[in-house]
């Protein structure tokens, strides 16, 4: 493939001077010609030549006004001039020279002075043009950073802004470069910002390392709102160690600043809430627990028959009433243990308790029902089980649930077993019913607040039983565990451990 050859515009009035450099330069270079200024100037412009050799003495304009004119253009300034002068004329390259040209030559040029000169200014140019490719390059990454990105120089003006600064903002590249960072600091504390920035940019001061400020952005309608962003500087330094700026990157967090202080609101409601809902509890608790006492008190005298003789169909009524209440007065104390537990407001009063009396003390209390539903309790309870430091009233209403779930899905005329054994420091209690059993895939979901559907079921343990999540954290509460071991049509087994008491010392709460 062929090389593509350097373009080289000469700019000169006398025909003997261009003859001349073509004669040179056009075997390496491709030559373009120009014989007055402003031709020169349109030439440069179109052509975007690689070096432009420029003779002072022009007519039509002057060589050091062509070359102001050349070096302010953006098409034209990064091209190098090559500024041609008599050797008489001193004054004349040292003005060139000021003028940002690039190089000068005394006429008549030399063959090999002007080859070398060239040469030399090509390859800084290549270079410069690689430079700005990568700077470009660079530059184009930067566009595609989800974040803000901006430099700002000693002077607070920003001579970088990526597009997603210009997005956010609301300006466009052209017009937020060059402006100073102070314009974009809201009014309301601007002034103390404005030293802040001031402080770090002269080296008295170190940025923090992330903080938020609110900036002021334009809106599409031309009107001004304020963002808040979260901010992370660079400061940016020469060879010589001394301040030349600072790269400013951020991310907008107005969005959840705004979600933040809702959901702080929301909160506020919520306690609100949570507040009124703990009074309506702590108030139903009361309304629910008198007249219950009330009830159940006197379902026990006429089903004790304190009151008179009872018939059998009386006798068996009043059973269903006596049974239901304690039903009722679990459910009751089941909701309130939820609402303490959700609160975090539970306390447990610590004792010694004797398991077998709970166990045997169960097994009688719920006797109508065994007895109702004509099933066979059998029992194996060791008589030296040592004592556990529990809150009695809490392990006896999760092993009455447990007996209870064993009793409702063990059918009529089947059996259930209540084993306790000590072993390994711990009290282990099983409940083993007779009953269909529940299947594997259901067992990971017995004691979870959140299964991941709900199914009912009449036979088995598969519907949602709150009372078993109860259960679960009183015993772990109890620094216990409670698992379940069943397979369909083989029953169900709920094991209970519970550590023995240790004696440390005094017993505490």
């Amino acid at each position: 493939m062929t090389q593509k050859r350097s373009k080289i515009l000469i700019i000169d009035n006398e025909n003997d001077n261009v003859e001349m450099l073509e004669a040179i330069l056009s075997s390496d270079y491709e030559v373009i010609k120009a014989y007055s200024g402003c031709k020169g100037l349109e030439i440069a412009i179109a052509e975007s030549p690689d070096i432009i050799i420029l003779d002072i003495m022009i007519p039509d304009i002057t060589g050091h006004e062509l070359c102001r004119t050349l070096k302010k253009d953006e098409r034209t300034k990064l091209i190098p001039i090559i500024m041609l002068t008599s050797r008489a004329e001193k004054k004349e390259k040292i003005k060139s020279l000021e003028e940002v040209a690039d190089d000068f030559l005394n006429k008549p040029v030399s063959h090999m002075e002007i080859l070398s000169r060239v040469q030399s200014l090509l390859k800084i140019k290549h270079l410069q043009e690689n430079i700005i490719k990568e700077r470009n390059q660079a530059y184009k990454y930067l566009d595609a950073a989800g974040t803000i990105i901006v430099i700002i120089n000693t002077d607070t003006e920003i001579v970088f802004a990526n597009q997603k600064t210009c997005d956010i903002f609301g300006w466009e590249k052209k017009d937020i470069r060059g402006k100073s960072w102070i314009d974009f600091i809201p009014e309301n504390g601007r002034e103390r910002r404005k030293q802040d920035l001031l402080s770090i940019l002269s080296g008295k001061a170190q940025p923090p390392e992330y903080y938020e400020r609110l900036v002021v952005t334009k809106n599409a309608d031309g009107t001004f709102s304020e963002r808040m962003i979260l901010w992370h500087d660079v400061i940016l330094k020469d060879d010589e160690g001394k301040i030349t700026g600072l790269i400013r990157s951020g991310d907008d967090t107005t969005e959840r600043k705004n979600i933040e202080e809702e959901l702080s609101k929301a909160n506020e409601k919520l306690q609100i809430s949570h507040k009124l809902k703990d009074e309506f509890l702590a108030n139903i608790n009361h309304e629910l627990r008198t007249p219950l006492i009330s009830i159940k008190g006197f379902s026990d005298l006429l089903y004790n028959e304190r009151l008179g003789d009872l018939n059998e169909h009386q006798k068996k009524t009043m059973e269903s009433v006596v049974r239901n209440s304690e039903r009722l007065q679990h459910l009751i104390e089941s909701l309130f243990y939820v609402s303490e537990m959700q609160n975090e407001t539970i306390k447990y009063t610590f004792s010694l308790i004797n398991i077998k009396k709970i166990l045997e003390m169960i097994k009688k209390d719920m006797f109508p029902q065994i007895d109702q539903k004509g099933i066979e309790v059998t029992t194996d309870i060791s008589d030296s089980l040592s004592p556990v430091h529990g809150n009695a009233k809490y392990i006896e209403s999760v092993l009455m649930h447990l007996l209870g779930n064993a009793i409702k899905y063990t059918p009529s005329g089947r059996k259930i077993s209540i084993l306790a054994s000590e072993e390994n420091g711990d009290i282990h209690i099983v409940i083993k019913d007779t009953g269909k059993g529940i299947p594997k895939e259901m067992l990971t979901h017995i004691f979870s607040e959140a299964p991941e559907e709900e199914t009912e079921c009449d036979i088995c343990y598969c519907s949602q039983d709150y009372g078993l999540i109860i259960c679960k954290k009183i015993i772990e509460a109890h620094r216990g565990t409670i698992w379940i071991n069943s397979e369909v049509d083989q029953g169900t087994e709920i094991h209970v451990k519970l550590p023995v008491f240790v004696d440390k010392g005094p017993i505490c709460k």
